[in-house]
């Protein structure tokens, strides 16, 4: 078992980092500046891990630790090239596409209203999931539409990441949002919008 611990702890050192970056927003809204310790605290591990991997490689003849480089080396690879907030947008989108379109429906028949006059909307329980702080924005609820923003990522100063639902497509939508740096349909109605 020992030959293999850093094989073990190089595959754990790659699931912990696939969370991080898959959470990310989410830890950023929550933890603001302690998110840099994190990966810090990850690169410190990487770096323990391939110095220790290279040393068993030359002094003991371990082989074996080809394998966590490779892993190590997949990890870089997975960290520069993925796309964790496009592929967790998509994968949200799907998961909470009905619970989404009953919040839509609660704001056109006014069961759910704003919770200030700007239109952020406190989530019910239960629905505070389907967006990354537990509110939603109203941009647009009358009879010519509905432009209804759930959020990624909200940030600090200004930038953001949102899926809409807009009834009358990107048109409505860019009607009523400014700055809008890129707009990506993902299905009839939802939208993936980025602004600054």
């Amino acid at each position: 078992m020992k030959k293999y611990v850093l094989l073990l702890l190089s595959v754990l050192l790659f699931a912990v980092t696939f969370a991080v970056c898959w959470y990310h927003d989410h830890l950023f809204s929550v933890l603001y500046l302690f998110v840099a310790s994190i990966y810090f605290a990850l690169f410190v591990c990487f770096v323990i891990l391939l110095v220790c991997s290279i040393v068993s490689i030359v002094k003991r003849k371990a082989y074996l630790n080809f394998a966590t480089i490779a892993v190590l080396a997949l990890l870089v690879e997975l960290f520069l090239l993925f796309p964790f907030r496009d592929a967790r947008v998509r994968w949200e989108l799907n998961r909470y596409e009905a619970d989404r379109l009953k919040i839509v429906d609660m704001l056109r028949d006014d069961r759910l209203q704003p919770t200030d006059p700007y239109g952020n909307i406190e989530l019910p329980d239960g629905y505070r999931c389907l967006s990354s702080d537990g509110t939603a924005y109203l941009y647009q609820n009358d009879e010519n539409g509905q432009v209804i923003c759930f959020w990624v990522y909200r940030g600090v100063l200004g930038d953001a990441a949102e899926v809409i639902y807009s009834s009358g497509g990107e048109e409505l939508i860019r009607s009523n949002r400014i700055n809008i740096m890129s707009l990506e349909k993902l299905k009839d109605h939802w939208y993936y919008v980025i602004t600054n």
